[in-house]
């Protein structure tokens, strides 16, 4: 997990009061953040391409209702790690 492990710990500790969480807990925000990651490079590159004239590729579809929980989820706790009070939405 690398440098998302000493993020993830950052992050937590601004939105909790509990210094310690449980270890499902930890793994299920460990997810969200990366999932998080990957979808919002994926879209980056994608933005990239139809820039220079690529209209054939698409932005990220989520698949299942989770799979956009995870995406939630990992914009909160980025959002929180950067130091916003208030997520940043899409639209």
């Amino acid at each position: 997990m690398g440098n998302v492990g000493a993020a993830l710990n950052t992050c937590f500790t601004q939105i909790s009061t509990v210094s310690a969480m449980y270890y499902g807990q930890y793994q299920d925000y460990a997810t969200s953040w990366e999932y998080f990651r990957r979808v919002e490079l994926y879209n980056s590159n994608v933005s990239t391409l139809r820039g220079n004239g690529d209209s054939n590729v698409s932005y990220w579809k989520f698949v299942t209702s989770e799979d956009l929980t995870y995406y939630r989820q990992g914009a909160i706790l980025f959002a929180t790690y950067l130091g916003y009070t208030t997520p940043i939405e899409k639209n």
